[in-house]
């Protein structure tokens, strides 16, 4: 969490609803009355009492069941063991200790007992009821929201999208709202589900510069996020939101969406390019593992060494950074010009520099997950080198020789025993004659092992489609998993001068991100992450680690789009708007090809990125790193 005052009131009294289980009394003369079992010697069975429990809790409070546990013996006899066995809950932030169970999170757990290889186990569910109150809400608006809507004053949620999930710990999160009544300034986030029905009661504060009757946000509290991930695990789980003037009027209701929040966190340094046109350009860092902060400058062209020709401070383009984030490889001047620097990022001092070649040095690069080894493509060829002040080159990756292509766009895999690559052929498939590497129509995907300074023969992973182009591939931190993008040559033309075909791989309006296996096999489109519309949806790239979500594995790629933030950005379906960094989750099981099966869930803002949504810079390439070195001075 950020550390921020949380500040909510709790309306709702703290009151816990048990069904707590026990032993049936015996009678008769056959009741022992000796004590009960002092070891475990001779266990041969356990039952754990009440075998299901259901408990109520209110937002803030602790849930408690006292469970008890029953040994039979080899003997014969049978006795009280609860102090005796070890107990344990699947539940995440529970805990159980004597056979007493407690959580202040919603959710289900199996509770087990166990002791010399026996165990048995019992169900709980914990549901969270009632209502949180946000800070700054102004009094009585609980009661103004309890009244019935009309359908003349109905908001709209224009953000979240419908079936988001956000990670743990990204904060910051807003409901944005288009009002159906102007006078409408206080909200309701009523969340509903097997686990959850609770109302979230604050301020919703106006957004400038939306069209009458207006727009407005409520911004959860950051500790709510646990609550909410915790119930997000249940079968069933959707949100309204209800806006009201203050004296409990205008007030309407919206319709449901599906919003859920995951256990699993996003952590690492995520750097991206961050640029405006005709104006300065900059590398940007964001520091995932500290929640709630914004990016920092981490480079600006200001910085750059001059070109080969003299130029000073030219642009600072394609960058790649290892994932360990120690080492950083830059281009600058554009890719006709392709100088390049190898940087240090603890102290941004410059390990090698290649600006003196008029040809060029590198337009495109990876480096190894360690910052050891270099690969660097440029005119279609790939080359591995060491990542040191010699540039020197290792080995070549075999491209024009074995399968008669150029090559570019490395990814290096997190393990570092494989590299990922778009092939194509300047001249055909529609492609003009140029080999800069960042236009590639009619790209294909190829996968080699690599071994430090040798690599194998590439391998198939995504075969060439007629009318189309595949590129800017990453591997998943496990390597089971290659992302891409693709993009339709029918599709709107580029708004740039540079790279205007609709599928060179520039900026394409129709770029999407599909996902398949690493060893090949039939690509699947992530629909719900790319949204129905051309958004220019680009260089997509895996967090450093996946999770679980309702018993699947769950992985978090950053993207650019310039599809809308809600009400406080438009989009553009031409591409003629600056790019965002959006967070889309995809649940995937290694060795199950998804097949037709979208496996994505809508994406997610990454917040605090531009400070003046009236003027927004183009953030986009993103590249992550397992860690957020700190900026020197």
């Amino acid at each position: 969490m950020n550390g921020r005052s949380l500040g909510l009131a709790l309306l709702a009294a703290v009151a816990v609803s048990v069904t707590v289980g026990s032993m049936p009394a015996c009678s008769g003369s056959s009741e022992s009355t000796a004590a009960g079992p002092t070891s475990l010697d001779g266990l041969v069975a356990l039952t754990v009492s009440p075998g299901t429990a259901s408990l109520e809790m209110s937002w803030g409070a602790t849930a408690t069941q006292a469970f008890v546990a029953v040994g039979s013996f080899a003997d014969g006899t049978s006795g009280d063991v609860t102090s005796l066995v070890a107990w344990t809950t699947t539940l995440w932030g529970a805990d159980i200790a004597g056979g007493v169970f407690s959580t202040t999170l919603p959710g289900t757990s199996t509770v087990t007992a166990s002791g010399l290889g026996v165990s048995a186990s019992a169900t709980v569910t914990v549901k969270v009821v009632g209502e949180a109150v946000l800070t700054n809400t102004p009094p009585g608006a609980s009661g103004a929201l309890d009244g019935t809507p009309t359908a003349g004053a109905k908001p709209a949620i224009a953000y979240p999208l419908d079936g988001a999930l956000f990670p743990l710990n990204l904060g910051n999160t807003e409901f944005q709202l288009a009002q159906g009544d102007a006078a409408q300034t206080v909200g309701r986030i009523d969340v509903s589900g097997d686990l959850i029905e609770l109302r979230i009661v604050g301020p919703c504060v106006a957004i400038a510069g939306v069209a009458p009757p207006g727009g407005c946000a409520l911004t959860l509290d950051d500790a709510l996020v646990p609550m909410l991930a915790g119930a997000s695990e249940g079968e069933s789980m959707s949100v309204r939101v209800r806006l009201a003037a203050a004296d409990g009027s205008a007030l309407g209701e919206s319709d449901a969406i599906d919003v859920r929040w995951t256990q699993t966190p996003v952590g690492g340094g995520l750097y991206y390019w961050s640029a405006r046109d005709n104006g300065p350009t900059y590398i940007f860092r964001y520091d995932l593992d500290a929640p709630g902060t914004p990016p920092a400058q981490f480079f600006s062209n200001a910085e750059s060494p001059d070109l080969h020709d003299g130029t000073p401070e030219p642009c600072v383009g394609c960058h790649a950074v290892s994932q360990d984030g120690r080492k950083m490889a830059l281009t600058f001047g554009g890719s006709d010009t392709s100088d390049f620097e190898l940087l240090d990022v603890a102290t941004k001092a410059q390990i090698a520099v290649r600006n003196t070649d008029p040809a060029g040095f590198a337009t495109m690069t990876a480096l190894s997950p360690d910052g050891a080894y270099l690969a660097t493509s440029f005119r279609g060829a790939l080359a591995l080198r060491a990542a040191d002040a010699t540039l020197g080159e290792l080995a070549t990756v075999s491209g024009g020789a074995t399968i008669g292509e150029a090559l570019s766009q490395p990814f290096w895999s997190a393990d570092g025993t494989k590299l990922a690559f778009v092939g194509w052929v300047p001249g055909a498939n529609g492609a003009n004659a140029s080999t800069n590497g960042d236009v590639v129509r009619g790209a294909q995907i190829f996968v080699a092992d690599v071994n430090g300074a040798t690599a194998g023969t590439p391998a198939l992973a995504v075969a060439r489609v007629a009318g189309r182009s595949s590129y800017y591939p990453a591997l998943s931190d496990d390597g089971a998993w290659l992302v891409f993008n693709q993009s339709r040559c029918d599709g709107p033309a580029g708004f740039h001068p540079y790279g205007n075909d609709a599928c060179d791989g520039y900026d394409d309006a129709s770029a999407e991100v599909y996902v398949a296996p690493v060893t090949g096999g039939t690509p699947t489109r992530l629909a719900r992450a790319n949204g129905p519309e051309t958004w220019t949806n680009s260089w997509p790239r895996w967090s450093p680690t996946h999770g679980t979500f309702r018993g699947k594995s769950i992985y978090f790629l950053a993207f650019s789009s310039k599809r809308p933030y809600g009400l406080r950005l438009p989009g553009s379906t031409d591409g003629s708007t600056p790019p965002q960094l959006w967070l889309a989750a995809v649940a995937l099981e290694p060795g199950t090809p998804p097949g037709a099966v979208d496996p994505s869930f809508a994406p997610v803002w990454l917040p605090l990125q531009d400070s003046d949504m009236a003027s927004p810079t183009g953030n986009h390439v993103p590249q992550w790193a397992a860690a957020a070195l700190p900026i020197p001075n």
